[in-house]
């Protein structure tokens, strides 16, 4: 009976750790679909029915104060929603498990969605990187759920957006480095999420509360969006403004101006005044003789 006892408590401690999984942990290729595996995903993921685009796999917003991120998404509503489909999806994850080694990426079916190839390729180089770069591996883990939750043929290129938290990091990482990765079909708006994924994932190293990470993602990608329709997917110029360039060229003309004709009047008078054989007093300089 001790013996029992010790090894739990060694396995609650490596849990804590970081060192062994906590579940439930997903494989990209196994979670759970809304599209395919509609009730085991209703399940899992909509665990605050106020929030159903919230999939708190650990229940780590459980019994907290979520008004805030209801209050951003409902600001963005519009953005947000295509018909009654919700075109944002926030995973909310303790941890996830890295592949052991290259050979289990090709071999084993967990992973045998990431050669399905429909929006992006992945060759050898990325099989590496999956199993030895953490952040490689988020990047396909959020590409592939992705597609598993907005469906992969007519998610490629649309605007629908997946966030990826992940709390503790990787399993067997004692560390428990926190991670955010925001995924999107559209190539243009990828451009507007890094600074979004480094403010929210400062906020998680710096102990802020969930819910509050988790409001102000939301509020900054909506924010994004926003931008991105009303720039019609361009970036936002934050550039000097044209009008403020010309008003300066024009005071500098202006300037120059004033001093050519300072100059032109000092001369005049100078020349003048020598003509007239009027003697120049030595104390006084050729600006007052203007005046």
């Amino acid at each position: 009976m001790m013996r029992k006892l010790l090894v739990i408590c060694l396995l609650t401690v490596y849990a804590q750790g970081g060192q062994i999984p906590v579940p439930p942990i997903f494989s990209p290729c196994n979670f759970p679909s809304p599209i395919t595996e509609p009730s085991f995903h209703r399940s899992v993921c909509y665990t605050i029915p106020r929030l159903p685009f919230v999939c708190d796999l650990h229940h780590q917003l459980a019994y907290t104060n979520v008004y805030g991120i209801e209050k951003a998404y409902n600001k963005y509503r519009s953005l947000f929603t295509n018909g009654n489909t919700s075109t944002l999806a926030v995973i909310i994850t303790k941890q996830l498990e890295q592949p052991a080694s290259a050979n289990d990426v090709m071999k084993k079916t967990e992973y045998a969605c990431l050669f399905d190839n429909e929006c992006d390729q992945i060759d050898g180089d990325m099989v590496t990187g999956i199993v030895g770069n953490v952040r490689k591996f988020l990047r396909v883990y959020s590409w592939k759920v992705y597609e598993r939750w907005f469906g992969v043929g007519e998610s490629c290129t649309k605007t629908n957006l997946l966030a990826l938290v992940v709390i503790d990091g990787v399993v067997n990482d004692a560390r428990k480095i926190p991670y955010v990765r925001l995924h999107t079909g559209s190539h243009r708006l990828r451009m507007l999420l890094p600074n979004i994924q480094s403010e929210v994932n400062n906020a998680l190293v710096q102990g802020w509360p969930l819910a509050k990470v988790i409001e102000d993602l939301v509020d900054d990608v909506g924010y994004a969006l926003k931008d991105y329709y009303e720039l019609n997917g361009e970036q936002r110029d934050h550039s000097v403004p044209m009008w403020a360039r010309n008003l300066f060229l024009v005071c500098l003309a202006l300037v120059i101006t004033a001093l050519l004709v300072e100059w032109y009047v000092v001369r005049r008078k100078i020349g003048v005044q020598k003509s007239g054989s009027i003697k120049i007093a030595s104390g006084k300089s050729k600006t007052h003789l203007m005046f």
